[in-house]
């Protein structure tokens, strides 16, 4: 087999490959575990009570799947306390308790839109906990697929050009001669 359909073959593989980087991770859905530190602090609870509003906004319902909030509320000093985690709809409650620890699935428009985590008046110290996982549709691979089937594509396209260009150099020259009479 010559030089010039050595490359030309190598020039349609790498355009075949390419082409198959390029469009074959498109059609997989890749889903990434994602977390975030909602709360972490140590609150003091009044006799008026307490209200902290819990949120995270860089959520988008259609990326996201299986959202869930954990977390937990510790007694650091002072007397029993009651709590709840709520937004219309009650998620966790609790009536004097020293610690508690939770867990539940949200919607992810209840929490970009914000739940409320009230403490009921109480002299007391609470550390509280607060963190949010979640499943998030990632689309690095088709990127990645992107540039190497782009690449490989364009050292493809390269490689048959050059074939072309040889097989126009070494194709045997004819000559012809017209005589006159």
């Amino acid at each position: 087999m010559s030089l010039t359909k050595t490359i030309a073959i190598i020039g349609i593989l790498l355009l075949a490959l390419g082409t198959l980087f390029a469009f074959a991770p498109a059609s997989r859905e890749i889903w990434e575990p994602k977390s975030a530190l909602l709360a972490s602090e140590t609150e003091d609870i009044s006799l008026i009570g307490s209200s902290k509003l819990i949120t995270y906004f860089f959520l988008f319902p259609e990326h996201v799947r299986n959202l869930k909030i954990r977390g937990y509320v510790k007694l650091v000093d002072g007397e029993p306390f009651s709590f709840e985690i709520t937004n219309g709809e009650v998620y966790v409650k609790a009536d004097k308790v020293s610690e508690r620890s939770f867990e539940f699935s949200v919607e992810p428009e209840d929490l970009r839109d914000g739940l409320w985590l009230k403490m009921s008046p109480a002299k007391a110290k609470v550390s509280l906990r607060i963190e949010a996982s979640w499943e998030e549709k990632t689309y690095a691979h088709v990127l990645g697929g992107m540039v190497l089937g782009g690449l490989l594509g364009f050292f493809g396209i390269i490689l048959l050009i050059a074939a072309f260009i040889l097989y126009i150099i070494q194709r045997p020259k004819i000559t012809v001669t017209i005589k006159k009479e």
